[in-house]
């Protein structure tokens, strides 16, 4: 449950990315070493496909302190949800938009978010998503 006065509740413009951050729909990427690299001590091959967890990615303590706390005030908010380089989404910015919508019009009109029923999620091996979530809005 969720209880949270209009004058109480953090309007700043990191709120999609701590979102994104913390919930990132894509669970994995993977990617083939162009060369031999050393990532994390470990030799990567030319030509070896990695996976790149997002989940793990977007939660390590060396980049983000206290990774499991949902944070809407953290700064910088650097996750790799859209990836990076040459592939990152070019979805990014209408996804970015569409998500700062959501959370504006919920700030602006709900104080209280409860449950009102058992959570479904999505059963996949490469998105994370919530297929039903009952909740009750005041």
């Amino acid at each position: 449950m969720l209880d949270c006065p209009a004058s109480e509740r953090h309007h700043g413009t990191l709120d999609e990315d701590e979102t994104l951050r913390y919930t990132a729909p894509a669970l994995h990427v993977v990617r083939v070493a162009k060369k031999d690299v050393e990532v994390g001590g470990q030799l990567v091959r030319a030509g070896e496909a990695v996976a790149i967890w997002n989940s793990s990615v977007n939660r390590d303590e060396t980049v983000f302190p206290d990774p499991d706390r949902f944070d809407l005030g953290r700064t910088p908010d650097r996750h790799l949800t859209f990836g990076i380089g040459p592939h990152f989404c070019l979805g990014a910015p209408l996804a970015r938009a569409e998500l700062k919508v959501l959370l504006q019009v919920l700030a602006g009109k709900v104080t209280h978010l409860e449950l009102a029923g058992p959570v479904e999620r999505l059963r996949s091996t490469f998105m994370w998503g919530i297929e039903r979530l009952p909740v009750s809005l005041r």
